[in-house]
């Protein structure tokens, strides 16, 4: 077919990748269509495709961008895959960190099977699990990785800190509530007492935090962002997730009130989570291209 032969020489010197043959197909159909188009219009077959190629434009351009794109598709791949050797510093805290996991729920599990209700255990394990996550969170930030750079000792240990806080007051909280039948009250306190700070750290942390992406990243971030410009300005997707999120939340807030205070479910906060998964449902189907 004469378009395809002209479409073809017009990219003789691209490489001949998914992308571009994707693009030179549908450079070839629209071609097609607009020749038999001018045809219907009373051109013959050899003026209207001088027409067509003519207004066809400089569609090397756009050639160049999408050779660009893999290109740099490419070596973000390549980076992606290039393995960084991990530390003896950081395989021994993880090492650690492993260790005090396992113990914590060993000790949860044999208290919770126990005939005997012993308090002082629960709180041992749920002592060690924060230990466990701030370890790994301390050592996991300060290994250098295929995408960042390792983050400074002392910011490390903050966010380590500010994690063990919260997961602390989450797990006290628990003991406090379950085994330690002290109800919802005193649990709320617990957890506010040591989850509030944390949350206000941790936000102080990610405002100030530095960046540390490799270059290569930053890139594809950008073209990422760039592409994504329209999903993330549509007005009224916008106003139909604001809308329906609030009507969820309510809805939660009203379930959870009615199984925990009237009908007295002690596991009635599991309808939060039950919530979040409607979110991203509704997040995929109201903002899917």
């Amino acid at each position: 077919m004469k378009e395809k032969v002209y479409v073809d020489r017009l990219f003789a010197d691209y490489e001949d990748s998914p992308e571009i043959k994707d693009f030179k197909e549908e450079i070839t159909a629209n071609l097609t269509a607009h020749i038999r188009g001018l045809v219907a219009k009373r051109f013959d077959e050899e003026a209207a495709f001088e027409k067509a190629t003519a207004e066809l434009g400089d569609i090397t351009a756009i050639a160049d961008e999408v050779g660009k794109k893999r290109r740099n598709e490419a070596i973000g791949q390549m980076y992606m895959n290039a393995k960084v050797p991990i530390t003896k510093r950081t395989a021994a805290g993880m090492t650690t960190a492993s260790g005090l996991l396992l113990i914590a729920a060993g000790i949860a599990l044999v208290t919770f099977f126990s005939p005997a209700n012993n308090i002082p255990l629960y709180i041992i394990s749920a002592v060690l699990l924060p230990m466990a996550c701030g370890l790994y969170t301390y050592f996991g930030l300060t290994q250098e990785t295929a995408a960042h750079y390792a983050l400074n000792n002392k910011r490390a240990a903050a966010y380590g800190v500010t994690c063990f806080t919260a997961f602390l007051g989450a797990t006290l909280a628990t003991v406090a509530y379950f085994p330690g039948g002290l109800g919802l009250a005193i649990a709320g306190g617990v957890k506010a007492v040591f989850v509030t700070p944390a949350i206000c750290a941790l936000i102080f942390l990610l405002i100030t935090e530095p960046k540390r992406q490799k270059p290569w990243l930053k890139a594809m971030m950008e073209r990422e962002i760039e592409s994504s410009i329209q999903f993330m300005v549509n007005p009224a997707k916008a106003a139909r997730f604001g809308v329906l999120s609030g009507g969820v939340l309510f809805l939660a807030v009203t379930v959870f009130i009615t199984l925990h205070f009237a009908l007295g479910i002690p596991y009635a906060w599991l309808v939060f989570l039950l919530m979040f998964a409607v979110q991203s449902f509704m997040t995929s189907m109201i903002f899917a291209k």
